[in-house]
């Protein structure tokens, strides 16, 4: 295998002219002399007609430069790729979000940090917390945003930091029945069923003691889908309820599409970011957190 070493000595000696004029300063002119020598031999022919001067080039020499010389500048290339991944300026991340936090914040995050890092692509999967967390903890993701309530068992080597919590609610189309003025209770939306991101079992299990439910199973969801804009679809095309945190339907709320019921929801998504501890971060994570942390201050 060439060595990288040797041909960029040939390529110094070429532009110089000399083993003795270095504008390097890195290699001696004996060093030189004999790398130039070993990568004669390595590939078998004459490169460099020494019993001129300024040395000149030999006309196999010239060949084999000329395709060396772009292998050069990918070589520089990569070089500096190398120095800018490490600088966090360019690179690669995996990124995992819960349905909720995806559409409601997911865009808005990843748009402003891309904006503040173009040399940087990112790839997001949006799934369930417990398989966000099995592919952060397989080094498939690098960062996973999602509610550390659905994590049950061991967390201790995960790096949790929280991030505002958003109210839920409960939503229906313009012009739903229960919109029709009265005083509306939990119970009163149970006939109408439910639409929404598979929420767990246990965050079910809390919130039905408090809508005086005696169980969770009599919160009945007709549509289940981590897809939330084929919730917001059935829900204004449908008398279903969709639970969901308000940031969700944000957008359509203010456009008059989807209305909140004057129902009081305790149940708030609670989120945090994720990294894996003791594992090597790509040098762009930091950045991406600072970005988390300012977006939804502002919010």
């Amino acid at each position: 295998m060439l060595n990288l070493r040797q041909l960029q000595y040939l390529q110094l000696l070429i532009e110089t002219g000399s083993f003795a004029g270095r504008p390097t300063g890195h290699i001696t002119q004996p060093a030189l002399s004999n790398a130039i020598r070993g990568l004669e031999e390595r590939v078998g022919m004459q490169l460099i007609d020494r019993s001129e001067r300024p040395v000149r080039i030999t006309s196999g020499g010239r060949d084999f430069y000329a395709r060396i010389n772009s292998l050069l500048r990918e070589a520089r290339n990569l070089e500096k790729e190398i120095t800018y991944l490490a600088q966090g300026i360019v690179g690669y991340l995996n990124i995992g979000m819960t349905a909720v936090v995806s559409t409601s914040y997911g865009g808005i995050i990843l748009g402003t940090w891309q904006n503040e890092n173009p040399g940087m692509s990112v790839d997001v999967t949006i799934a369930h917390n417990p398989t966000l967390v099995e592919m952060l903890r397989a080094e498939q993701l690098d960062l996973v945003i999602g509610d550390p309530r659905e994590l049950q068992g061991f967390t201790a080597d995960l790096d949790m930091t929280p991030i505002p919590s958003q109210p839920g609610g409960a939503f229906c189309r313009a012009g739903h029945p229960l919109l029709d003025g009265r005083n509306v209770n939990f119970t009163d939306l149970l006939p109408y069923r439910f639409a929404g991101s598979h929420l767990p079992v246990h965050l079910l299990k809390l919130a039905a003691p408090k809508f005086g439910l005696n169980s969770y199973k009599e919160i009945d969801f007709a549509l289940n889908c981590d897809n939330i804009s084929v919730l917001k679809d059935a829900v204004m095309h449908s008398d279903l309820i969709l639970l969901t945190a308000l940031s969700c339907v944000r957008n359509e709320i203010k456009s008059g599409l989807i209305k909140e019921l004057p129902v009081k929801f305790n149940l708030d998504a609670m989120w945090s970011y994720m990294t894996l501890n003791n594992a090597v971060a790509h040098p762009a994570i930091p950045s991406l957190c600072k970005t988390i942390e300012t977006t939804l201050s502002l919010i």
